[in-house]
């Protein structure tokens, strides 16, 4: 029997009853000795008991295989939630061969669309105070901000013990910080409308200053340093250090009626925007809570729908957190015409008042969430490929001699081995993002075509029995011990209570 991840309900696995078959299959006789003898019944069935039994496998033309190449990892098989987005009736783009118009430029913010920057109160405690307690200075992404409450508690239980101090500055103001050959540009000051905070011990945090500035230890950055400058290649001097995948996500207020979102809709929405009659429900371009070319959600998510980052329509909002805010404070009578950009870490947490829409992408028959349905959070789609919109999340900091220094040693390096310590792993997963030990594919690059993945340390099992709301899969077996797995049959290893591959 083919062995497919998350693409079989566990009934399946334990085998169906005759009774079950009987409503599908001609149960009187012998049906099948393999798979490949279901096939004529269409939908790829199972042999199960020499019947042949529904996968409850889709959409229809899906592919049934091993992917190996993008268009086949985007339209692979799956049991998750496949929804209907009509490119044809929605914008007369009708073929396969029809393409989305090209972007007109934005028009020129202008007092009344400028969203004005939030002043932040005066703060009184200073973000660095040596001798007073160790500090991780950390700018850059501003989708981060809830990772690192989380990881807050994390630094402070290490020897020496950290504390975070971030400015939330968008992901590529933090690495020009690192990246940018004049020193003069490499200070972490305070900003207007992006208030710095300082992480405490138990992850709670208050409003800080820079005061007259300080050096850097770690930029973070939802993007590869080269989407945000092509010059920025890593050099020697600086230690490029993989985190969490992280997707990003169309939203719209709960009450819309808007479900799902193409690749061409979002890019006649952001890239032409209140010139095309076809953005309908759409139409009002201030309702568009979008970002800046700075930031990695925007940078990311303008690969997938073929807009300039620099060139979106809609208003910036400042950061991710803004997004949400502002999101959420729009009225009922304008809900179905808003629409706003932001990471899973902070989409999760607000599903009572935001909706994340499916996406598809240029290449797929159908739309797919983050995760296997609109209620759940086991980012299955990310895992296997047909959800896009995803990167590692990027830390870069200083080397010399190829190692970072102590405050930034202590942030980068817990991402620098296969297997996580428990309480990071934890973390990861609890804030809604991906464990690269979770993950069956791989890319290279922003948005880059995909790659089958087995990573050297298998956590897919725990992942998806911790999750929100996750279970344990009927596939996984539980173990205390390596040798609870010699019987499961290409899963020897005991990680994490779970037989994985390795």
């Amino acid at each position: 029997m083919k062995t497919l991840r998350y693409l079989f309900p566990s009934l399946v696995l334990l085998g169906l009853t005759v009774v079950a078959c009987s409503a599908l299959f001609d149960t009187s006789k012998v049906q099948c000795s393999s798979d490949s003898d279901c096939d004529h019944f269409g939908g790829h069935p199972y042999c199960v008991n020499a019947l042949c039994v529904a996968s409850n496998l889709g959409p229809d033309g899906c592919f049934f295989g091993s992917a190996t190449t993008p268009d086949q990892f985007a339209n692979q098989c799956s049991t998750a939630t496949c929804s209907a987005f009509d490119n044809c009736a929605r914008l007369s783009l009708c073929g396969s061969n029809a393409t989305a118009p090209a972007s007109v430029d934005p028009p020129t913010p202008d007092a009344s669309t400028a969203v004005p920057a939030d002043a932040p109160p005066p703060a009184a405690t200073q973000c660095v105070e040596p001798g007073v307690r160790n500090t991780i200075v950390v700018s850059g992404s501003t989708a981060v901000q809830p990772f690192f409450a989380t990881l807050a508690p994390l630094l402070a239980a290490s020897s020496p013990a950290y504390q975070i101090a971030y400015q939330p500055a968008g992901s590529c103001s933090g690495v020009d910080l690192l990246f940018n050959p004049d020193p003069a540009k490499r200070i972490v000051k305070d900003i207007v409308g992006k208030q710095a905070v300082l992480f405490h011990t138990d992850g709670t945090s208050e409003p800080c200053s820079f005061g007259s500035g300080t050096s850097l230890d770690v930029a973070v950055s939802d993007v590869f340093s080269t989407s945000c400058n092509a010059a920025y290649t890593v050099p020697a001097t600086i230690g490029a250090y993989l985190g969490p995948i992280q997707p990003m996500t169309f939203v719209v207020p709960s009450t819309s009626t808007e479900s799902s979102i193409s690749a061409e809709m979002a890019h006649v929405v952001f890239g032409r925007g209140t010139t095309d009659a076809d953005v309908i429900p759409w139409n009002d371009f201030r309702l568009y809570f979008i970002r800046n070319s700075g930031s990695g959600t925007q940078q990311m998510i303008s690969r997938a729908i073929n807009v300039d980052p620099k060139k979106w329509w809609g208003l910036d909002r400042g950061s991710s957190g803004a997004v949400r805010d502002k999101m959420e404070a729009v009225t009922p009578d304008k809900a179905s015409q808003a629409i706003g950009i932001i990471s899973t870490d902070f989409a999760d947490a607000e599903r009572s008042r935001l909706r994340i829409l499916s996406f598809k992408g240029a290449d797929q028959t159908c739309a797919y969430y983050p995760d296997s349905t609109q209620f759940t959070q086991d980012k299955a789609n990310v895992r296997d490929g047909h959800y896009a919109i995803w990167g590692p999340i990027h830390f870069y900091a200083n080397v010399s001699n190829g190692l970072p220094s102590a405050a930034a040693g202590a942030l980068v390096t817990r991402f620098t081995l296969p297997r996580l310590d428990q309480p990071l792993l934890d973390a990861v997963i609890k804030i809604g993002f991906v464990p690269n030990c979770a993950m069956d594919v791989s890319r290279t690059e922003e948005m880059g075509a995909l790659s089958a993945y087995s990573p050297e340390f298998h956590c897919g099992c725990y992942f998806q029995a911790t999750v929100p709301g996750g279970a344990v899969p009927a596939s996984c077996h539980t173990c205390t011990g390596a040798a609870d797995c010699t019987g499961v049959a290409g899963r020897p290893a005991c990680n994490n209570g779970f037989c994985e591959v390795r």
